[in-house]
């Protein structure tokens, strides 16, 4: 559903903005020969061979002129050409307002012995004073050489250059050398390159009045909730003497559409001040630099998430996938609405092949699909005329359908290389993967998805009981309940809501994708708007707001604490007082989703990864309801995947 506008992608990846330039300044130009799009380049030399970094390479800029000889360079000196091994070099200029351009050469020296290997080292970090501890080996590997079957980390040295160590404590630029050596002798080395700087966060907060802005996508109903809470935040602040104001855009209702006028917006200055979106989004507009780094934020000791706000009592899952844009886990976005993916069945198909008991339903893909002759024959004897349209199951979303099964298969999917900031497109010639779609493939003639009845969900063939059991998300079951309460008096029946199934194969692999978007403070406006802005994502991540947000729309809370609250249990178990059929079957998917909250997954978030996802549920609607052909659906989603990208 999600698609990357390949232009304006291009676009930003031109634009390196900060907050305070304006849009009459652009960042240098930095080429060279032998660089890709990304201005990426490998090359491989033998140990003593003459090679310069900087050789064919030039920059220039608008209003600087040549900066040629302003290039600075991380990662390479005189001994490196000698040095077997792999290294990681960055070439770097700044221009006087601070825009900046960089280009990765990744330079192998060889010699007969294999050198050994980094893993998830992030080249260019910021730390904010006061952000709590920092180390340059957070989730750094080292392995003894490429076959990665011997794992070294503990023997990574951290080295001082030219005798400078990096303080945390003050502000500049210090330079922080990897260096790990194997069995055989020979070294890698990689060069960190660590900017330490003062946050800008208001000690006080404003006296003067404070307006900030919100955009989202949702519908009218939650902009409607949003809204309220902007009052309730603002009415909050007024009782301590301050007067904040946050504007709630009305919602796009698209997520792709508010991607496009975010997109827009970077490269017209013209930014909102919190915005929401979906990790593959945010990694689009941290790329044009738009996005806030929150870890400053977080660990603030007056206005960060502590006591009853902790960090840690928002779900770990939600965490991990809201700081995965870098090596050193920072975040630059919170969770917001979530959601995860759930199995509705209907009850009297399940009770027409003998299943009465919920202590009986099926937990297993396999299962599941033993029981599909009964099923279908229930759909068959509701849809005499129709016998055509009956399947027992279906999968809501193509791209989540691809994703889930390769991971309960213990195949590979996408990854990201945190050297370069490039993603990595796994699923080509992996066993396991394509053992996946066997599975998949094997049992299609039961289980569809829903173009099949031509839809894009399987909500009315559901309603209709052309099918007995359909993948949805648990943010979707309202729309279940509609689509059954619109039927006539004798034809409606009741349903019910199970964690999803797993490989019964392979139940150490069980999975299950979480979804929904998360909000991320942008780089526009003032301190005081960025500090306002930040409370306000704190208040929509209480642990009351979270609850309140869950029982009104069917989305989850984002904090343990909202789980544990008297009122959600409730929810949950359906006796929390006035509660409506659309609610009652909101409280059936939050139950299904807690149920299986151990297990959730998110995929990587990088640029193009809504591509590769577009691209996957593609392969998966041709295997599952098109020509089948595995091998070939799955080279053509890597093909479109990677279209113009050097890999």
């Amino acid at each position: 559903m999600k698609k990357i506008l390949t232009v304006a992608v291009l676009a930003l990846s031109a634009f390196i903005l900060s907050a305070c330039v304006t849009i009459a300044n652009t960042a240098p130009v930095l080429t060279g020969v032998g660089f890709d799009a990304t201005g990426y380049k490998e090359v491989t030399i033998q140990s003593g061979d003459a090679f310069n970094p900087l050789d064919d390479v030039s920059a220039f800029d608008d209003r600087d002129g040549d900066l040629t000889e302003s290039i600075e360079v991380t990662g390479w000196d005189a001994e490196t050409n000698s040095t077997p091994g792999t290294h990681t070099i960055v070439l770097r200029v700044e221009d006087k307002e601070g825009l900046f351009a960089s280009l990765t050469i990744l330079l192998t020296v060889e010699s007969e012995d294999l050198p050994p290997l980094f893993e998830n080292v992030d080249l260019n970090q910021t730390y904010f004073i006061g952000s709590g501890a920092w180390s340059p080996l957070t989730s750094v590997i080292a392995w003894e050489d490429s076959s990665k079957t011997v794992d070294i980390t503990d023997q990574i040295e951290v080295r001082d250059i030219e005798g400078v160590h990096y303080r945390l404590d003050t502000p500049g630029v210090y330079n922080v050398r990897l260096r790990i050596t194997n069995a055989a002798g020979v070294q890698a080395n990689l060069t960190i390159r660590l900017t330490v700087v003062r946050p800008d966060i208001p000690i006080n907060l404003p006296t003067t009045p404070v307006n900030v802005e919100m955009w989202h996508a949702m519908g009218n109903d939650i902009t409607l909730w949003i809204r309220n809470q902007a009052t309730a935040f603002r009415n909050h602040y007024a009782t301590l003497g301050h007067d904040f104001t946050v504007t709630v855009q009305t919602g796009t209702g698209n997520y792709d559409t508010l991607k496009t006028q975010v997109i827009n917006a970077i490269l017209e200055r013209k930014l909102p001040n919190i915005v929401q979106g979906y990790p593959d989004h945010v990694a689009e507009y941290l790329n044009g630099g738009a996005i806030a780094n929150l870890t400053p934020y977080i660990n603030h000791g007056t206005y960060g998430l502590v006591g009853p706000d902790a960090l840690n009592d928002i779900v770990s899952s939600y965490r991990a996938e809201n700081s995965q844009y870098d090596a050193a886990g920072t975040f630059y976005s919170l969770p917001f609405n979530k959601s995860t993916e759930i199995l509705v069945y209907n009850k009297e198909a399940l009770a027409y092949a003998g299943i009465t008991d919920e202590a009986d339903i099926p937990t297993t893909w396999q299962d599941w699909f033993a029981l599909s002759d009964q099923l279908i024959a229930y759909g068959k004897s509701k849809n005499p005329t129709q016998q055509g349209l009956v399947k027992a199951g279906s999968y809501d979303s193509n791209g989540n359908g691809f994703i889930t099964f390769t991971r309960q298969f213990g195949g590979a999917y996408t990854a990201i290389n945190f050297s370069n900031f490039r993603g990595q497109y796994l699923w080509v010639n992996n066993a396991q993967t394509t053992a996946a779609m066997q599975f998949v493939k094997d049992h299609n003639d039961i289980f569809v998805t829903p173009d099949f009845w031509d839809q894009q969900y399987a909500t009315t063939p559901f309603a209709l009981k052309q099918v007995a059991f359909a993948i949805s998300s648990s943010a979707g079951a309202r729309h279940t309940q509609t689509a059954i309460n619109n039927l006539p008096a004798a034809d409606r029946f009741e349903f019910g809501v199970a964690p999803i199934p797993y490989n019964k194969d392979m139940p150490e692999n069980r999975a299950v994708i979480q979804q929904g978007t998360n909000i991320s403070l942008v780089n526009s406006g003032t301190p005081e708007q960025r500090l306002v802005s930040w409370l306000f994502m704190k208040w929509l991540m209480s642990t009351d707001v979270t609850v309140d947000f869950a029982i009104e729309t069917g989305y989850l809370p984002v904090r343990y604490s909202g789980y544990e609250t008297a009122r959600y249990q409730q929810f949950i178990d359906r006796t929390l007082p006035g509660m409506s059929s659309i609610q009652r079957s909101n409280a059936l998917s939050a139950g299904a989703a807690y149920a299986q909250s151990a297990y959730f997954f998110y995929d990587p978030a990088f640029v193009g990864s809504s591509k590769a996802r577009t691209e996957v549920g593609i392969a998966f609607q041709r295997i599952v309801t098109g020509d089948g052909n595995i091998a070939a659906a799955l080279q053509s989603a890597y093909d479109e995947a990677t279209l113009g990208q050097s890999q």
